[in-house]
Order: structure tokens, then C-alpha cells, then sequence
């Protein structure tokens, strides 16, 4: 016997209807909660792109305070895994805005901060999604780390500089990124030649020519003027150093000619800062040089080239590397 409802239907059909109309209303309710979910992940990217976009334009700027408090509220808004794009964008702009607030207060403490944005970056970033970028974030790191060396753990920090150079040289090779591959290679030269100042002098410094003749190859042949006048500049940098060690006066030589290399290009007109850096070195070179041949010719040299970094390093303007070099004058 099939029992019926007050409305004439089995209980079969009416337990077929209720749970169609309760399949229904979870389907329209989970529609429903996605869209919201998709509705609400939507504007919080959107509000992302828009707080990028002004970052960005604050950093360009050099309104590196109000960037970075831009990049550190988006940070509070998004996560790596929903956001991976614009995480990574944040992160690697932050390490940015960092390294450069470094250079005029907290250094070591802004130094680690962006050692620690690059590093989140490229935790999330990977090479499939942008190797430009992602090979630009490693080079990123070297120089977080170089700096960071000078203040503290000197040989560990350079040899992660190192590692992150070797990286970055890996991801950029020279056939497909000529420039960025010289440039990076400059870099490594820099570290190696650090690096020999504490330990393995010879084999170090081997390394830091290789390098910054690599550089120099390409750079030639890129005509690229600029990259090419700041790695004579470090050249001349490691010829120092390594006339320290052995063949002072040829070293020294070496390195004034790699000097007066970078100085055709690095003309105060051009270059202003660059060629105020080069002169310091070249008169570092001829005082050097002094304490063994033509002393008063090599002095003069030396105070000559001095004067010329002086012009563009003012008392009101670099108070701190105008009384370096005062100093060195007065010795």
C-alpha cells in the first residue's frame, strides 16, 4: 500500500523533491559564496595593482620613506600563495627601496631588510614565470650582500655575494643578455677582489681580473661606454690591490692607466659623481706610487687629482668624503 500526503503525492516523490531543492540551494549558495570570494580577492588585487602603481611612482620619485610604507601595506593585504605576482613585485621593490634608504641611515639594519625581500621574492618567483627578473633579483642579492660585508662577517657575506653573482650569471648568459652578463660579471670582480683582501690573495684577485676582463670583452664589443668606464675604474681598483702584494710599481702603473681609461668617458661634464669617484682612486694611485719613485712629480699628480674629485665633492654637498680626502692631502 503507498501512502500518501494531505497533497496526494508518495513520500518517495516528495523525498526526490526535497533533496533536489536541497542539492539546488547548496549549488545556488556555493555560486553564490564564489562569486563573493572572487568578488572580494578581485578588489583586494585591485587595490594591490593601485598601491604598486603608486610605489612605484613614489620611488621613481625618491620618496624612498613613503614607497617603502606603500610596498608594507600591500604586504599586509596579500599573501605569496593567492598573489604570487604581485608578491613578488612588492618584495623585489622593496629590497630595492631598502638598499637605497641604506645609503643614507641605518645601513646595516636597512641592508638585512633587503637582503630579506630578496630573498622572499625569490622564494616565490620563479625562472619559468620571468627570467629576466628573477636573474635581476640574485644580481640584487650579490649587491645586498657585498655592501652588507663591508659593514660585518666580511668573507660569509662575500662569498654569498658570490654565490648569488654565479647565480644570476647562470640565468643570464652572455650570448642571450650581453649587458646585464658583463655587468654582473664586474660585480663578481668587485667581490673576488674584496674577498682576496682577507683570505687566498693571489687565487682571489686571479678571479677579480677574469672577471672584470670579461666584462670589459663585452662591453667593448656592446659599445657600451658607460659599463665600460666603470669596470676600468674597478680594474684599476684591484691592480691596487694587488700591488700590495707583488710588482707595486707595475701594478700601480696598471692601474693609473686603467684609471685615466675610465676618465675619457667619466668626464666631470658627463659624469659628474663618476668622475669625482675615479679621481679619488687615480690620486690614491700616484700617492702610492710616490713611496717609491719621482716623489715630488707623483705627489703633485696625486694632489692634483685630489683637487679635481673636490670639485664635485663639496663640503655643503659630501661633507663626509670631502674630509676623507682633505685628509689624505694632508698627509
Amino acid at each position: 500500500m503507498v501512502m500518501l500526503n494531505k497533497y496526494g503525492l508518495d513520500w518517495k516523490k516528495c523525498f526526490l523533491i526535497a533533496l533536489l531543492a536541497g542539492i539546488l540551494f547548496l549549488f545556488l549558495s556555493a555560486v553564490y559564496y564564489s562569486r563573493n570570494e572572487y568578488t572580494k580577492w578581485e578588489i583586494i588585487r585591485n587595490d594591490a595593482d593601485s598601491s604598486l602603481l603608486k610605489a612605484g611612482y613614489l620611488q621613481k620619485e625618491g620618496s624612498f620613506l613613503e614607497a617603502r610604507d606603500e610596498y608594507e601595506g600591500i604586504l599586509k593585504n596579500i599573501s605569496s600563495n593567492r598573489f604570487p605576482d604581485e608578491y613578488t613585485i612588492t618584495q623585489n621593490n622593496l629590497g630595492y627601496i631598502y638598499q637605497n634608504l641604506a645609503k643614507t641611515q641605518d645601513e646595516e639594519a636597512n641592508i638585512k631588510k633587503a637582503i630579506k625581500a630578496f630573498s622572499e621574492s625569490l622564494k616565490i618567483s620563479t625562472k619559468d614565470r620571468n627570467i629576466i627578473d628573477y636573474a635581476q633579483t640574485y644580481n640584487d642579492l650579490g649587491d645586498a650582500y657585498r655592501t652588507l660585508a663591508e659593514i660585518s662577517d666580511k668573507k660569509a657575506n662575500l662569498e654569498k655575494a658570490i654565490s648569488a653573482y654565479q647565480e644570476t650569471l647562470k640565468l643570464r648568459p652572455a650570448d642571450d643578455y650581453p649587458i646585464p652578463y658583463a655587468n654582473t660579471q664586474n660585480n663578481l670582480g668587485i667581490s673576488y677582489r674584496m674577498l682576496a683582501e682577507i683570505i687566498d690573495e693571489e687565487q682571489n684577485l686571479k678571479k677579480a681580473f677574469n672577471a672584470h676582463y670579461e666584462a670589459l670583452i663585452i662591453y667593448n664589443d656592446e659599445k657600451d661606454t658607460i659599463g665600460y668606464a666603470a669596470t676600468q675604474n674597478d680594474l684599476g681598483n684591484t691592480y691596487m690591490v694587488l700591488a700590495e702584494i707583488k710588482n707595486k710599481d707595475s701594478n700601480i702603473e696598471n692601474a693609473i692607466d686603467a684609471f685615466n681609461e675610465a676618465l675619457i668617458i667619466r668626464t666631470i661634464e658627463t659624469y659628474p659623481e663618476e668622475h669625482a669617484i675615479t679621481q679619488e682612486n687615480l690620486g690614491n694611485a700616484y700617492r702610492m706610487l710616490a713611496e717609491d719613485k719621482d716623489k715630488d712629480s707623483n705627489i703633485n699628480k696625486s694632489l692634483n687629482a685630489y683637487q679635481a674629485a673636490l670639485v664635485i665633492f663639496t663640503e655643503e654637498k659630501y661633507p663626509k668624503k670631502y674630509q676623507e680626502i682633505i685628509s689624505k692631502m694632508q698627509k
